[in-house]
């Protein structure tokens, strides 16, 4: 016994050789609860805590249980990797990003273009890693770690164009990545193994794949939103999504897919489709903490800081050219998309945690015959960017976030709908009948509202406008009618730059119309509120309207009705 304790004070073998499960997955919930009070004190990102409570338990530090202690947890990583698809899935909505689909786009093609492409040369200029091996660490090099992305953004509550991108951006990141990543493994597996390359082959297996996935995310998504809508089970909505990832994660795994890339799909699919999303989605936050814990402290305990001293200076240089790679990229697709700012400025070091999937695709090469050849190169030098990347990265996500100035700010507010997917900003209409029809269409479109037909919410409109003109002057109208359902106040913006006949109070041409629709049961307590408050934005501060004209996308109107004077008139609930 004593032996045993002075060689585990030595560091030669672990303190505990035969542990039970249920022990181990004890001792690791209360690190991840120790070491999360301690981010708490030392304000920094939970993730990148619990990753060093990880490394804490692992074999340089305590040593506490033998490496193997934590194989049987894998299935519990594959889930947890499986809910990260899902939940990243359930940011690509269509309903919201439809207007920053360009934005999207654009920085998501040139960092998966630019970064391959810099890490690439780098390697072959200033190391000794082979052709096939650069090519590889390459491809895994574009994909962003989308469970710290997401982890950090829950944690921050940060909610705007900025965070919306980001996860955008990340979730369609990891897609190209698998793409990327299996068109290089089957042209060096073709060329390694044969001297026939079929290019056909090359381009069909990758796009089979990602069908593939499509195929198992889809029918599992529409199984449930099947099963939820018409009331085929009584299983509660945390079980059916706990269900759903389950089969989803274990179907893909089964064919040798990406269980994350199919979780994803999942997501997206109840994201645009499904009428109880919210709650399908909210049922998770129950024990998404237990989830993302173990996720993160097993992730610290199988970071192999041996790996930096295998790999040497090769890490640093794929840490270094990957970085600068992602910040060049992502910023040179916000500027091609014409972006605000603060996107450009902070998009890249959002994008620097890299983990999951890398780890994923390393074991994918190491367990490939033909290229495991290739692995002892790739694994050190891969795991160094995953070791540096996930211990620095989240720090510099969060200081992205703080600084896009979104941070806190997913709570509800009075005028919850002022977001960028509920602005038009190229209203075609000459006349306000003429304006309220395409603006409820657009409302109904943007907002879902499954509980009142389109018709009968521009009759609401339109017997409100009959009554008395809500052109209320200085080229402002705020329509509004009382509907009989729906969760919230919803409200959309157009703008006119030719101006609106709108039988306003001054007479003159609308150029900003704000089109509110509230539920009966919010009438007395916020209807008059949110009407007032708009008024006062621009009868206190004219400098807004004049702005929001010159303004020519809906990303720049959401940046002006961001600035402190709008704040004030437009406070959120909690406070």
């Amino acid at each position: 016994m004593f032996a045993h304790i002075s060689k585990w004070f030595q560091g030669d073998v672990a303190l505990i050789q035969a542990a039970n499960p249920l022990l181990v997955l004890s001792v690791i919930l209360i690190t991840g609860y120790i070491f999360n009070r301690l981010a708490r004190k030392l304000h920094i990102p939970t993730v990148t805590c619990q990753i060093l409570g990880g490394v804490v338990l692992g074999p340089y530090v305590l040593n506490l249980f033998v490496q193997n202690a934590y194989t049987s947890f894998v299935p519990i990583t594959n889930f947890a990797l499986g809910f990260i698809g899902l939940t990243i899935g359930s940011h690509l909505d269509f309903r919201k990003l439809h207007n920053a689909g360009r934005r999207i786009a654009f920085i998501t093609l040139a960092d998966a273009i630019i970064t391959p492409v810099v890490v690439f040369f780098s390697l072959q200029l200033f190391t000794n890693v082979s052709l096939e091996a650069s090519l590889l660490i390459s491809a895994i090099a574009i994909t962003t770690a989308p469970s710290s992305t997401l982890h950090i953004v829950r944690e921050k509550r940060a909610k705007g164009i900025f965070t919306k991108t980001l996860l955008a951006v990340v979730a369609l990141n990891n897609v190209i990545t698998i793409v990327v990543f299996y068109t290089v493994y089957y042209f060096i597996y073709y060329i390694t193994s044969t001297s026939h390359v079929g290019i056909v082959a090359i381009i069909i297996k990758p796009l089979l794949l990602l069908v593939e996935s499509i195929i198992i995310g889809s029918v599992v998504g529409y199984a449930v939103i099947y099963f939820t809508e018409k009331r085929k089970t009584r299983v509660s909505f945390l079980v059916m999504v706990m269900m759903a990832v389950i089969i989803t994660v274990g179907t893909a795994e089964t064919l040798h897919l990406s269980g994350i890339l199919s979780s994803l799909i999942l997501g997206m699919v109840i994201s645009n489709f499904s009428k109880n999303k919210n709650t399908l989605f909210g049922a998770f936050k129950d024990i998404e903490t237990e989830v993302y814990t173990l996720f993160f402290v097993l992730a610290g305990t199988h970071l192999d800081f041996a790996a930096i001293k295998i790999a040497g200076s090769i890490g640093f240089v794929l840490i270094l050219s990957r970085l600068f790679g992602k910040t060049v990229g992502s910023t040179l697709g916000a500027w091609l998309a014409g972006s605000t700012d603060t996107i450009k400025k902070w998009i890249g070091i959002a994008l620097y945690p890299i983990a999951g999937v890398a780890i994923g695709l390393v074991l994918l090469i190491e367990n490939n015959e033909l290229l495991s050849i290739y692995s002892s190169e790739i694994t050190s030098v891969v795991l160094t960017a995953v070791v540096v990347n996930e211990l620095l990265g989240p720090i510099l996500t969060g200081k992205a976030l703080q600084k896009s100035g979104e941070v806190d700010k997913n709570r509800l507010r009075l005028m919850d709908f002022i977001q960028e997917e509920f602005i038009k900003v190229d209203m075609q209409s000459d006349n306000k009948w003429d304006a309220l029809a395409e603006l409820t269409e657009f409302m109904y479109k943007t907002h879902k509202c499954h509980e009142i037909s389109l018709e009968k919410l521009k009759n609401s409109f339109i017997e409100r406008e009959k009554q008395v003109s809500t052109g209320i002057g200085n080229n402002l109208a705020i329509p509004h009618a009382i509907i009989e359902g729906g969760p919230k106040i919803r409200g959309v913006i157009g703008i006119s730059k030719k101006g609106i006949k709108f039988d306003a109070v001054d007479d003159k041409p609308v150029h900003i119309i704000f089109l509110i629709a509230t539920p009966k049961e919010h009438y007395d307590r916020q209807h008059l509120q949110v009407l007032s408050n708009i008024a006062k934005i621009f009868g206190q501060h004219p400098h807004i309207k004049k702005q929001m004209l010159k303004a020519n996308t809906p990303e720049e109107v959401f940046e002006i009705l961001q600035t402190e004077e709008v704040e004030e008139l437009n406070p959120f609930f909690e406070d």
